[in-house]
């Protein structure tokens, strides 16, 4: 069987290209470990002398490089050329028989948790949780889009008097380490679009710092004056207090001021689990 080149040598052969593009040639000292690797499997597969190895310096050229990527697809090993950490397993078997777990995407990476609420022909509402790749939904026909913190209330989603002025959101779970980074992407791209972005979790000081710095436009809250009612200092770790004095130097959206000074100044959280039955509406964070 052929030996094939790993992830470190891939790369630098990678590296290597980039800046022959720009010099043309460079001397390469075979002593050290990764160019040695390369050099070895260049001689194997005839594309060097024999001697190579023994030379104080090997001139690569972008000849050479060509020669290499020819090879590689010729037997079947994944190429330096190719993009290996944007390809799934899948896409990757497809072109090389070489198998590089660690180089492409984890099979969770681009999926995210989300939940469709459809009504039945008995005019009773259906949820279905789905579980798929972000870049197969049409973010195009969803107006807001509402991120779940805590994945029990994302799933009883139900028990929560949610008022959105919105008509078709798309749900989905934040995520943990499961779906964490689907969330993020679809997000990212989300935000590029200038569409609305609702955060749904607890009124703490992570919470809250989750909401003012990762792009959210507005938070899920209960009415000022029945969160005030509900809101305790037990709810507010002691952990959490190293992120109010952050918060409180935000400006805040008129609406959202008096959640700013319960929070900061009278140290009172309200967790996400104790908003059930509570009237819910997106507060302003930031602006008028």
């Amino acid at each position: 069987m052929q030996s094939a080149l790993g992830l470190q040598a891939l790369s630098w052969l990678r590296q290597l290209e980039q800046r022959l593009k720009v010099s043309g040639s460079e001397a390469v000292n075979p002593g050290k470990k990764t160019a040695a690797q390369v050099v070895h499997w260049c001689i194997e597969q005839e594309l060097l002398p024999a001697h190579s190895a023994n030379l104080p310096k090997v001139r690569f050229d972008l000849a050479l490089l060509a020669a290499i990527a020819t090879a590689q697809h010729q037997l079947g090993q994944a190429c330096f050329r190719d993009n290996l950490a944007a390809q799934s397993r899948l896409a990757a078997a497809k072109v090389s028989q070489q198998e590089l777990k660690s180089a492409g995407l984890k099979p969770r990476q681009q999926r995210v948790l989300l939940r469709l609420n459809q009504p039945t022909q008995q005019a009773v509402l259906h949820t279905e949780f789905i579980d798929t790749d972000w870049q197969q939904l049409p973010l195009q026909t969803f107006d807001a889009l509402l991120v779940v913190e805590n994945l029990d209330c994302f799933y009883q989603l139900a028990q929560f008097k949610i008022e959105l002025p919105y008509q078709q959101p798309l749900v989905i779970y934040r995520g943990d380490k499961l779906y964490s980074s689907g969330s993020k992407a679809l997000k990212a791209e989300w935000l590029q679009h200038n569409k609305p972005a609702i955060y749904f979790g607890d009124f703490d000081g992570k919470g809250v710092s989750i909401a003012l710095n990762e792009g959210y436009q507005a938070m899920l809250l209960p009415a000022f004056a029945k969160l005030q009612q509900q809101a305790s200092a037990a709810m507010l770790p002691d952990k959490q207090l190293k992120f109010l004095p952050a918060i409180e130097q935000r400006p805040a959206s008129p609406a959202f001021q008096l959640y700013q000074q319960l929070l900061c100044q009278q140290l009172k959280g309200l967790r996400q689990q104790q908003m059930q039955g509570m009237v819910l509406d997106p507060i302003r964070l930031i602006g008028a």
